[in-house]
C-alpha cells in the first residue's frame, strides 16, 4: 500500500476513529491505543473496498470491535477510569458530547453514528449487525435520556 494513500486515509478517518474509540472506551489512553491499532490493522490487512461508504463502515466496525476488546480485557476490569473530556471548538459541543458520553454504551454508539457521522438507521443496523428496530429503539431511548438531561440542566440554572 502506498504511503501517500495510507496518510490520506488516516487524515480522512482519524477524528471519527478517535471519537468512536473515546466514546466506547471512556479513557483517552485506551482510545489512543484503539486508534493506533485500527490504523495498524488497516496497513497490515490492506483491505479492498467497494466504495467510500464501505471503507468508512470498515473503520467504524473495526474501531467498535477493538474498543470492545480493550473494554473487556482483564486489565480494564481492574482499573478505575477517569472522567476525561474531548476538546471541542465551543462549550456547547463539549457539553453535549459529555452528555452523550454518559449514556449507556449501546445508546451512545447509535447516537454518535447518527448525529456525528450522519448515518441512517438502516446503515447503523448494517454496521452494527443488528435489527433496524433495535437501532430505532435505542435512538429513541437515547434521545429521551438526552432530552431529560438537557431539560433538567436548564431548569437548575
Amino acid at each position: 500500500m502506498q504511503r501517500e494513500y495510507i496518510e490520506k486515509v488516516i487524515s480522512k478517518y482519524s477524528d471519527m476513529v478517535y471519537r468512536i474509540a473515546l466514546t466506547r472506551c471512556s479513557t483517552i489512553e485506551n482510545a489512543e491505543d484503539v486508534f493506533q491499532e485500527v490504523f495498524m490493522k488497516f496497513s497490515e490487512k490492506k483491505p479492498k473496498f467497494e466504495n467510500s461508504e464501505h471503507e468508512k463502515a470498515w473503520f467504524i466496525r473495526v474501531t467498535i470491535n477493538l474498543s470492545k476488546n480493550v473494554r473487556n480485557s482483564n486489565w480494564n476490569k481492574k482499573v478505575v477510569s477517569l472522567d476525561e473530556n474531548m476538546v471541542f471548538n465551543n462549550k456547547e459541543e463539549n457539553d453535549i458530547f459529555s452528555l452523550v458520553s454518559e449514556l449507556p454504551k449501546n445508546y451512545k454508539t447509535v447516537i454518535y453514528l447518527s448525529y456525528y457521522e450522519g448515518y441512517k438507521v438502516n446503515e447503523i443496523a448494517k454496521i452494527l449487525k443488528m435489527n433496524e428496530n433495535t437501532v430505532k429503539t435505542w435512538l429513541f431511548r437515547a434521545r429521551e435520556m438526552l432530552k431529560d438531561k438537557l431539560e433538567g440542566g436548564f431548569e437548575n440554572e
